[in-house]
Formats: structure tokens, C-alpha cells, sequence
């Protein structure tokens, strides 16, 4: 930590000047009582305000991992005087980033001892945030000088989007025979086994599975499943032009709460989820599974923000890479029907579009979904509306500190357990 010493009182010097000038030009006893007074009164000021400088000292305690919006952090701090000059009045100012978290605080502090608080805050807002890079301002008991500490340390927080539960919505599979649901001599099999059964007449002799046939002394077959397995990828239209309402009240608060409830429910089905979205920069996630997919979505959910870039020149720039076979999820608010255009090539790739339109008419906007919806349906691809309200909202838990006491998982989250 560092500090800067600042005079207050600036006509002090300067009065003491004036009577230095007055001794020397015409000695006297009064000018010399007047001169050690404030003279002394100067100095002690100056050492003071300096021994508190380098001696106040800030520990910040936090449970820190991540949390989801609708979470708690609690964090714990220690504001420690070394010298033996008590701090008559300390201003704590802190420079935290999460919104709602006061830590900030007046107070004094003896020689040799301390002050320590508990700051808690719900996180009501996804995103990265500091927890951290305060200010300590305290001075002499004469007001002549004071010191501002520069307390730097900081520490991030990550608020990732609330997973809510999802209304019933139909997700279209990929391919000709389904999602990955085991069918007897599929015309289509990824070499993946399902399981094996016994041999039935009309089974292909390709499919006889000969270590269980071995073990088992029967002829017994693999069950294949069906191709293609179908992929999930996730489109997150975030076009600032479509951007209608604000807080949870707004269409980009929903539709990322959207995106990451149903990249959460496909990873729990197993599938395989990637992400694309047209923030302010492109994100980019080829699918993949397990709770690693999960945490890369959701940090990728967690910072994303409006951008520039259109639904249409999105879809034309990723349609080389998706590859062949998947389920396409788009979430979009966008009244335009141009980039359906770009549907007709994926399909014939095996690429099935599904489309969740987020009603401007709901969010404060005046275009409704209902015409694009039809328009939409006509082109033979499932669609939903979603107006507002339609995802439940995170909770926000505003039980007081005393309640709770806090465990971090070993994935890093945070907890609350009420006593």
C-alpha cells in the first residue's frame, strides 16, 4: 500500500513564517511562546498524519468462486492501526464493482487495535466484477494534515446467469431417424453400440457382437444408434437493435437466461452443446460435454453484451463451420424475416432449425411475433414465442448475514447453509 500526505492547513507554515520573521527582526518572548506552539502543534501533526500512514493496514476476507444471479457474497474487513497514535476518524471508500456491495464505512481505530465488519450483497447482475481497490483516509486530530492509503488489492467475481426452469418447449432433432434412439437395423448407425439382445431372424450377421456370443454361448447382436446422435449448438441473437427493456425486464437479460437453461438441460440429456453469439465480440463454443462444456457456456454467458453484428450475417459467416447433422436452437428478437433465407441450405445438410422468438410487443416494444411466427412455420420450422414472464425469474435471497454461514464446493461455488 501507498499513501499521500496532504496539508489541510496551509496558512499554518506560512503563520509560522510570519512569527520567525517577527523573532528575528525584533525578539521577544511572546513571539517565541507563539513559535514553539504552533511550531510543535505543526510538527506533531506532521509525524502523526505519517505514522498513520504507514501503519493502517486493510485485510479483505471473501468466499469467493462464483455465483449464480440470485446468489450471496459475504465478505470480511479487518482494518488494522499498528502505530501507537490512535486514528481519531478513518474513512474507508471503497472501489468495488458489484453493484449493491457497501463496504464503504466511517469509523476510528485506538493505537493497536482495529476495526472489522461484514459486508454482504446479492448479486442481482450476471458479469465479472472487482471486489477490491479502496481508499483509507484518516489524518492528526487537528485537521492541519491528512493521508489518503491506497489499498490496491482486488479480487474478481464472476456472476453467472441464473439457470431457470424451462417452460415446454419442443427442440426439433437433427437427421432422419431421430436423436439417438436406438433402432433395430437402422439404414443410418453411428459405430457406437447402444447394448445387444439376442439374434432374431433378419438380423445381420455384421452386427453379431462375438465376445458376448463367446461368453454367453447365444448369438447375440449389437443395437445400434441411430445416426445422427444430433448435436445441439445454440444461437444467441444479442443485435443491439432487438435489445428492448431493462434489468431482468429486458429482452437480453431473458434470452441469455434462456441460452443457459437450455445449454444446461441438453448437457444433462447428454448431448453434446455448443454456443454462438453476436456480442460485442463473436463467441464461439463447439459442442461438447460434460460440466466443462457447462462452465465454459456459462462464463461465456456471464460477460457477453449487445453487439452490431445482424441474424442474417451471423448465420451466413457460421454455415460453412456447423458441419452436418444437428439441432439448430436460434433465440432471437428480430422482426426481420430475411435470415430465413439461410435455412433452407442447412437443412438440406441435416442441420434442424428451432426457433425461440422473444415478443418485442411484451417487453415495452409495438411489433408483435405473430406474423413472423407464421412466416416462420410456413417454411416447415418449429417455433415459439416467448413473451415476458415466460422464464421464471432468479430469486433474490436477502437474509441477513447472521443467518448464513457460507462452503465453497470444490468447483468453486459458493453456498449458503442458514445456521
Amino acid at each position: 500500500m501507498s499513501f499521500d500526505l496532504r496539508l489541510r492547513q496551509p496558512i499554518l507554515p506560512i503563520l509560522i513564517a510570519f512569527l520567525l520573521g517577527l523573532q528575528l527582526v525584533g525578539p521577544s518572548r511572546a513571539w517565541t511562546v507563539l513559535l514553539v506552539t504552533f511550531g510543535g502543534i505543526f510538527l506533531s501533526a506532521f509525524f502523526w498524519t505519517r505514522s498513520l500512514g504507514k501503519n493502517l493496514h486493510v485485510r479483505r476476507e471473501t468466499h469467493l468462486g462464483w455465483v449464480q444471479v440470485g446468489g450471496q457474497i459475504e465478505e470480511r474487513i479487518t482494518l488494522s492501526n499498528t502505530a501507537l497514535l490512535p486514528a481519531s476518524w478513518v474513512e474507508f471508500i471503497d472501489r468495488s464493482t458489484l453493484p449493491d456491495f457497501a463496504a464503504s464505512r466511517s469509523t476510528g481505530i485506538s493505537g493497536g487495535s482495529f476495526d472489522q465488519w461484514n459486508v454482504q450483497a446479492v448479486c442481482g447482475q450476471r458479469g465479472l466484477f472487482t471486489l477490491g481497490d479502496a481508499q483509507i483516509q484518516t489524518g492528526d486530530p487537528f485537521g492541519i494534515f491528512d493521508v489518503t492509503i491506497h489499498a490496491s488489492q482486488q479480487t474478481s467475481i464472476l456472476v453467472l446467469p441464473k439457470v431457470a426452469p424451462l417452460p415446454d418447449l419442443s427442440i426439433s432433432p437433427a437427421g432422419s431417424y431421430g436423436d439417438g434412439q436406438p433402432r433395430r437395423n437402422a439404414l443410418q448407425q453411428t459405430i457406437h453400440a447402444s447394448t445387444v439382445r439376442e439374434y432374431s431372424h433378419g438380423d445381420s450377421t455384421r452386427q453379431i457382437h462375438w465376445p458376448t456370443t463367446a461368453r454367453m454361448n447365444k448369438v447375440f447382436v449389437r443395437l445400434m444408434e441411430s445416426a445422427p446422435e444430433g448435436d445441439w449448438w445454440i444461437l444467441l441473437d444479442l443485435d443491439r437493435r432487438n435489445m428492448l427493456g431493462k434489468g431482468w425486464e429486458s429482452i437480453e437479460e431473458q434470452s441469455v437466461a434462456l441460452a443457459a437453461s437450455l445449454a444446461d438441460f441438453g448437457l444433462r440429456a447428454r448431448k453434446s452443446v455448443g454456443l454462438v453469439t453476436n456480442g460485442e465480440e463473436l463467441g464461439w463454443l463447439t459442442p461438447q460435454k460434460g460440466e466443462g462444456q457447462k462452465w465454459e457456456i456459462m462464463q461465456a454467458l456471464a460477460v457477453v453484451k449487445p453487439g452490431r453484428r445482424t441474424l442474417s450475417s451471423l448465420l451466413e459467416r457460421m454455415h460453412p463451420s456447423l458441419g452436418k447433422h444437428h439441432s439448430l436452437i436460434v433465440i432471437t428478437a428480430s422482426t426481420k424475416v430475411d435470415w430465413l433465407n439461410s435455412f433452407s441450405s442447412f437443412k438440406k445438410r441435416g442441420i434442424i432449425p428451432t426457433v425461440l422468438l422473444l415478443d418485442p410487443s411484451t417487453f415495452g416494444g409495438l411489433d408483435s411475433m405473430e406474423n413472423i411466427a407464421v412466416a416462420i412455420e410456413q417454411h416447415g420450422i418449429k417455433c415459439h414465442i416467448i413473451p415476458n414472464g415466460l422464464i421464471e425469474p432468479p430469486k433474490m435471497d436477502i437474509s441477513e448475514t447472521s443467518k448464513w454461514t457460507w462452503r465453497t464446493t470444490s468447483t468453486g461455488e459458493i453456498i449458503p447453509i442458514r445456521n
